[in-house]
This record gives structure tokens, sequence and C-alpha cells, in this order.
């Protein structure tokens, strides 16, 4: 064994001699560029010549060896009759350049066209080339940017057609993506060509494109270009053709449908084409017979045939006359039937927590357009009790659906010209139920609901709900659990507390309205972007028709001993989130995200109490992370009960996170820094008690604020969550005595750290 220790010891010796023997031997080529960079930049950072140029990416940075760069590439290469050796991990595989002074040059006007691309029309780059020290070369691009040329929207317009001429100007001084001062931009006017192109085909220009345009720069006004006139020019001379019929309007002609659908015999498969003439699809087409042809009302009306789901290919062509244009939409349809199921789940303090959705969908049930959809959904959510916190059960959780979607919004007809401008639009009405089966409770709901759902863009989303209906009802097992809950229920009681009128048989009606704007697709991935959603609900509005604010048919559903809760009130939510992708590579994020929230009762018919789910509550893995779900607040209160949830109805949350990348190992692993803070609050109603108020000259102490750390483990179809909190300011605790980060351990009583583990992001 010895023997063989000292046998290899010796072979690696040799080999390590051998290869610094040859490493000392190897001379690197006469003129070897040693470092290429970049002096004199002022408005340009390095990163993005380097983003922007590729000969650029090594730009300012200097060999560490340049010698075993070198040696290694002539090593590789014998290894290699391609002459490129890759390996998933390589040391010092950067390859040094010989000086090649047409590359160099190429290299000076790649920087200029850059700099005239961004504004900067007057620059200068001197080439420095040092060949003094060791037959190594050292290249400096020396840049003079010169004052940026600004627009003055002082414009010229070229255009032989008046009508043209008049759309133009108005598209100047209104919609132009050019502002005054701003700096010159290629690729802003390259969008503001095809922003100009897009306006004169919705205003009847069916030939014409942007191609047809052009923008010039205008140097007569000023020779120095710092001061930019713009010249736009009908037609663009440039092109070598143009569409003699570029600026002829037309006519949208007679619409017609086809429904294709493909017939199978011996022989051959081929499509067969039927007309189709319905009401119903002309209602969500959005242009007919003698209306001007318009770009955006053709995409428009696809878009509303393929919200429908009744197709799976929708299709348009068009016929021209002399100026007409007849478009003909061609219709495949999609199965009657479609069965759908979705196995998932969520983890809550390492225990997860299994569901299974179910959708069926009946297409063209009452007429060409509607569908029926009929969705369940069964699931063991993981949760802490009300009662015995430091316990985490299942809650049975089952919710029932029926929705029929009809494939536009019955509106009057006031509105029609307002609904003519929206995509995808629907009315919905349905049927639904829900179960709740915890240990301190079982829980049932029974709604009716309307809705109204439209867009304004790909990005913008609105729904109204005229009536949203809910009967509830709380049924209490004669359990242990149970029984504490009830007692705790009723101690609030006696304290003043009227909490339990919100876990009596109640009738919730509503009118609802949503908004949602969102600048790019949910995705684990991380993006720039931002999201922004808010919420208006009025409860009972109807109530306030009646003089004693109750129905009667409805108490009489309920035959029960416990007095059924009617409930008027106001709510307010909204949502902002920012996404911002950091470094020069974009791989790390920071994340942003203020919540917000007011909750108002106006009927003093029921104690100024709210239905339970109307509440805010804040802490747990998608909230405050270093406290337990819904345990937070209200304000400074110190609950010494096992209490878990804590409903409030002022919300105050914002959340902060840095997000970036670690390593690849079965997916992408990535670390995340944060920083949580807010609280919830109740509001002060006459003659009410109640603790957690909300005060303007004292609300601001009362911010709870928590610190962690994150491991974000992406697997593409999921990405799971793990998360380590610790407070720092704890309202609940005495003036003097809330700063209690110093106190984290995992075995601390009062901060211990907090685990987390989820699927998907926080925010």
């Amino acid at each position: 064994m010895k023997n063989i220790s000292y046998y290899s010891f010796l072979i690696i010796i040799s080999f390590l001699h051998l290869s610094c023997t040859n490493l000392q031997m190897y001379k690197l080529p006469l003129y070897t560029i040693e470092k290429t960079s970049i002096s004199g930049n002022k408005h340009v950072k390095i990163e993005d010549f380097k983003t922007n140029l590729s000969s650029l990416k090594e730009v300012n940075k200097p060999y560490i060896f340049i010698k075993l760069n070198g040696y290694l590439t002539i090593k590789r290469r014998k290894k290699d009759s391609l002459n490129i050796k890759e390996a998933k991990f390589q040391l010092f595989k950067r390859q040094p350049e010989v000086l090649d002074t047409s590359s160099v040059n190429s290299i000076r006007d790649k920087i200029s066209r850059y700099y005239s691309s961004i504004g900067y029309l007057n620059s200068q780059i001197a080439i420095k080339i040092d060949t003094s020290i060791n037959n190594k070369v050292k290249i400096e691009y020396v840049i003079s940017e010169g004052l940026p040329s600004l627009f003055t929207k002082k414009d010229t317009l070229i255009i032989n057609n008046p009508a043209l001429e008049n759309i133009v100007k108005k598209f100047i001084s209104e919609e132009s993506l050019i502002k005054l001062n701003t700096r010159l931009s290629i690729s802003l006017l390259k969008e503001e060509k095809k922003k100009l192109g897009e306006t004169l085909r919705n205003q009847g220009y069916y030939y014409f494109n942007e191609d047809q345009i052009g923008i010039k720069l205008n140097d007569t006004k000023d020779s120095t270009l710092t001061s930019i006139s713009l010249a736009y020019k009908i037609p663009n001379s440039n092109i070598s053709t143009t569409n003699s019929q570029y600026d002829r309007l037309f006519r949208i002609g007679l619409v017609k449908f086809n429904e294709l659908h493909l017939e199978l015999n011996e022989k051959e498969e081929k499509w067969i084409s039927q007309s189709l003439n319905t009401n119903q699809l002309k209602r969500i087409v959005t242009f007919k017979e003698g209306d001007m042809y318009a770009a955006n009302r053709i995409s428009q009306s696809l878009q509303n045939i393929y919200a429908t789901d009744q197709y799976k290919s929708v299709a348009i062509k068009f016929d021209t006359g002399a100026t007409r244009v007849n478009p003909t939409i061609d219709l495949i349809r999609n199965d009657k039937f479609n069965i759908s199921s979705e196995l998932g789940g969520s983890v809550f303090r390492g225990i997860p927590g299994p569901f299974l959705t179910n959708s069926f969908k009946i297409r063209r049930v009452f007429s060409v357009l509607d569908n029926l959809e009929f969705n369940s959904r069964i699931g063991f959510e993981a949760q802490t009790g009300f009662i015995n916190t430091d316990q985490t059960r299942k809650n049975l959780e089952l919710n029932l659906t029926a929705i029929l979607n009809l494939p536009t919004l019955y509106i009057p007809a006031y509105f029609s010209k307002w609904s003519s401008n929206i995509i995808g639009s629907q009315t919905q009405f349905g049927l639904g139920y829900d179960y709740i089966n915890r240990p301190e409770y079982l829980r049932t709901n029974f709604k009716l609901f309307q809705r109204y759902q439209w867009r304004k863009s790909v990005n913008k989303y609105f729904q109204l709900s005229l009536f949203d209906v809910n009967i509830i009802n709380t049924n209490y097992p004669l359990t242990e659990t149970s029984t504490s809950f009830t007692s705790y229920l009723e101690s609030l009681r006696e304290r003043g507390n009227n909490l339990y009128r919100s876990f009596n048989p109640s009738f919730v009606s509503s009118i609802i309205f949503q908004y949602n704007y969102r600048s790019f697709l949910p995705s684990n991935k991380l993006v720039d972007g931002r999201s922004f959603q808010i919420g208006l609900e009025s409860g009972g509005t109807s109530l306030n028709l009646i003089r004693n604010k109750r129905i009667a048919f409805i108490e009489n559903l309920f035959q029960s001993n416990q007095e059924l809760q009617f409930y008027r009130y106001l709510r307010f939510n909204l949502d902002y989130r920012k996404y911002v992708l950091l470094g020069p590579k974009k791989q790390s994020q920071l994340a942003y995200k203020f919540a917000g929230g007011l909750a108002y009762v106006y009927g003093s018919e029921n104690d100024y109490q709210l239905p339970y789910e109307k509440n805010f509550f804040i802490g747990g893995p998608s909230s405050l992370r270093a406290w337990k779900p819904r345990r937070l607040g209200p304000g400074s209160y110190n609950s010494f009960t096992n209490l878990i949830e804590q409903p409030g109805s002022v919300l105050i949350e914002s959340s902060l996170e840095y997000r970036f990348k670690i390593i690849q190992f079965l997916g992408t692993m990535n670390g995340a820094l944060f920083l949580d803070a807010g609280n919830i609050w109740n509001i002060s109603y006459p003659g009410q008690l109640s603790v957690g108020n909300w005060k303007i000259n004292s609300f601001f102490n009362e911010i709870a604020v928590g610190t962690g750390i994150g491991l974000r483990w992406d697997f593409e179809y999921f990405l799971l969550r793990l998360d380590l909190a610790s407070k720092v300011l704890n309202p609940a605790m005495p003036k003097n005595e809330k700063w209690v980060f110093n106190k984290t351990s995992f075995s601390s009583v009062e901060n211990p750290i907090e685990f987390n583990i989820g699927i998907g992001y926080p925010f």
C-alpha cells in the first residue's frame, strides 16, 4: 500500500512539473491584447456597452494570468478538431486576442453608431493603442460624448393628402410618443412610426402600413443637430414600392360567418364550410356593414369570439372592392363537453394540504355562444386552530359552483356605445355551496350571484357584481375544542365584544366592483413589472329600502334559536405590487407589495359587526411572516388567550423582498432577504368597547416589523418556498420594549423564529 501511494505521488509531481515546464516555455503571440478599456463616457454606463455591443463584453476587464489563459487556449485546441473545446466547467477559458487594427476600427464605428442611436449625434471616439509593455497591447477607446440631441417638436409635414395630413397633425399633438426636450432615440422613432401606422389603419386606411411613413431628422433648422426637428413624409420615398391605394378610405362591406367542420369518408378528409347566421355573433363583433374600416375593431372582435370559449380556431379573411372591405370569419367549434381535473396542494408548518379540483363544461346549452360550467374543489387545508394554536390540523373545505356564462354584457341599450370598446365581455349567473369543517365549528354558505366581466386591454380586467347573496350558518359539534371556542366567544360578549354575532346565522348581500391591472404574465420567473388591484363593496344596500332592515322570509328559512344577522357595511381594499430586475444580467429582483383596506359598518342594528369573512387579517406565510397566521393585532393588543385569528376593520401591510440566484441544482435555487411591516386595527363605534382602535396619532407606533431569509426552489412546474422570519418590532410589547430582534432564537419564548413552508412566491 505504501509503494502504491509513493508511485502515485511521483506521477502527480511529474505531471505538475511537466505542465509548469510547458507553461514556462510557452510565449504569447506578439501584440496580444492585454486589456480593452473605455474612458470619457459620462452618460452611458460600461454595462450598457457590454449589453448592447457583443464585442465589448470583456471591456474594462483585465486578465489575471494572461499567459495561462493563452496556454490553455492552445492546449484545448490541440484536443479539438474544431479549435473550440466546450466543457461544463473550465478555468481560465477566456481567450486572448492578437491586435487587429481593422477589428479595432470596426469596434470604434459600432460605439459611434450606438451613441448616435441614443441621441449623441456629435460624439467622437478616439483610439489609443499602447504597445510598449512586453509585446502586449492595451487598447483604450476615448469618448467625447458632446451635447445630446433633444426634440423641439417643431416638426415638418410632407404629406400629399390633406386628410392624412390632418390625422398626422392631431396624432403629433395628442398621441405622439415623442415629447418636448427628450433625447433622440432611434428605437423611439421606430415605435412612433408603428403607432402612427396603427392610428391610420384604425381610421379607414386598409392598405396603409408603417413602411409608408418616413421620419427624418431636419438639419436645415439646426446644423449642429443638438435641437432636433423631424420631417414626417408620406409616402416614404425611400421604399421601392408603395401601394397606390395606401391613402384610400375603405368601409366594411357584408360580414359573413362560416362554420367549418371536418368530414371523413373512405377516400379523404375534407373541410366543409357552412354559412352561420346568428345575432349573438353579430352582437359581439364590434364592426358592422357600413362602418369605416378599423384594424383595432377587427382585432377586438376576434378576441371577443375567442373569449366565448366556443371555438378552437377563429380566422378572418377580406375580399376588397373599390371602396369596401368584405370580411369573412371562419370558425371551428370546440367540443360540446369538456372535463378537467387538477390535483395540487399547499404546505403549512411542514404539513401538506392536498386539494382536488374538477370542472365540467357544457357548451351551447341554450344558444350558440353560452356555456354551463360545474366546478368542485375538495381540500384538506393545514391550519392552526382557534384554540391550542401549537397544534396544526387539516380542515376539510368543500366548494361547489354552477355558473351560466353568457357571451356579452346584458345591460341597457343606453350603455351600448361604451360597451363597444371592451374585450371579452361576459355576463354570469351562478349558484354555490361552501362547507368548512374545523374542530371549532361547521360552517356552510349557500350563495347566489351575478357578475359582469370585461377587459379594456390584455392588462386591464374589470368585474361588477350587482348581487352577491350569501346565507351563512354555523353549527358547533359536541367536542371539547368546540366548547372551548363557544366559551371564549361568550367571555368576549360579557366584556362588550360582540364577535359572537359573526358566527350566528347570517344573510350577507353585496354589490362588488373589482379592477385588476397586471403588466406581465404570472409565472415563477423573475420579471420586471407591476400589478394593481382595487375592490369596492357595498353590503346590505337593499336593506336601506326596508324600515326594520330585516327580510322576514329569509329569517323563516333558518328556524334557529340564534338571531339571524343582517349586515350593512362598506368595504374597500387595494393591493399594489412592483417588481424590478437588478444587476447587469437581470438575474436578481427587488419585489415590493403594499396592501390596504377599510371596512366600515353603518348599520347599528347588528352592534356594528362585520360578517366574519369580510374582516381583515394579518400574519402568516404570505403576510407578515414573523407572526403566526392571522395572529397579529389589532393595534397593540396583546392576547393572553390562545385565540389565533384576530379580525380587524383597518389594514396596512407592506413587504420588501430581494430575490437572487444561488445555484442550478435540480432546478433553480434562489435566495431571498425580506422585510415585512403592517398591522390591523378596529374602528371605534358609539357605545362599543373594542381593543386596538385606529387612532391617527398613534397608529404609526403600532406598526409591526419582521424580517428574515428564505429559499425558493424553482422546479419549473412548481416553486417550493422556505422562510425563516423573526420579529423586529412587536407592537404588543410595552412602549420601551417593542424592539425584540435581539431576543431572537429558535428556543426563545419572547421572539421565536417562525418557520414557513409554502408553494409559490409570497407575492
